[in-house]
């Protein structure tokens, strides 16, 4: 991993970012959106976001590999391409889902849904760093659902067993 192939979500100390968002058109991208509430698995939001996602990216040409809606944040595994599009889809992705979980949700319109700004990390390879990251955003799913807690899962050995096993 390249040190420059992370960008956004925690690791912006501040508002203002001082380095250009890495993207590739060529390699598959994390994308995590985090939420300041529980409200993307209501049920009453849960289908619309997830609508929302999909929409959007086929309007954009992004392919998604893997997606996982956790409650207070999302997980995309997708492959944009062209650099130029991503300003397009994100700003769309994440205003129209922030207008759906608020309007539904029951939160106040005007404050502010997101935490912080979208992480991007690129997957370098296709073989097993795409792999890992298509387990882990699973293994988000499976959290998510109430299937396993992250207790069981202490390390990436743990990780593949219960895929190796399911």
């Amino acid at each position: 991993m390249k040190p420059k192939d992370c960008f956004g979500g925690s690791l912006l100390k501040n508002s203002n970012a001082k380095t250009k968002r890495p993207l590739e058109s060529k390699l598959p991208i994390h994308l995590v959106l985090r939420s300041k509430s529980s409200v993307l698995r209501l049920p009453k939001t849960f289908a619309k976001v997830n609508d929302c996602v999909g929409v959007i990216a086929r309007k954009h040409g992004v392919r998604i590999y893997k997606y996982s809606n956790v409650g207070n944040h999302l997980h995309l595994l997708i492959k944009i391409v062209r650099v130029g599009a991503w300003a397009a889809f994100i700003r769309e992705l994440s205003g129209r889902i922030a207008q759906v979980a608020q309007g539904l949700g029951g939160q106040e319109k005007g404050r502010k849904f997101w935490t912080q700004r979208p992480f991007t990390r690129i997957v370098r390879g296709w073989r097993e760093a795409f792999q890992i990251a298509k387990q882990y955003i699973a293994l988000n799913e499976l959290e998510a659902n109430g299937f396993i807690s992250r207790k069981e899962t202490k390390s990436l050995k743990d990780l593949r067993m219960i895929f190796a096993l399911g």
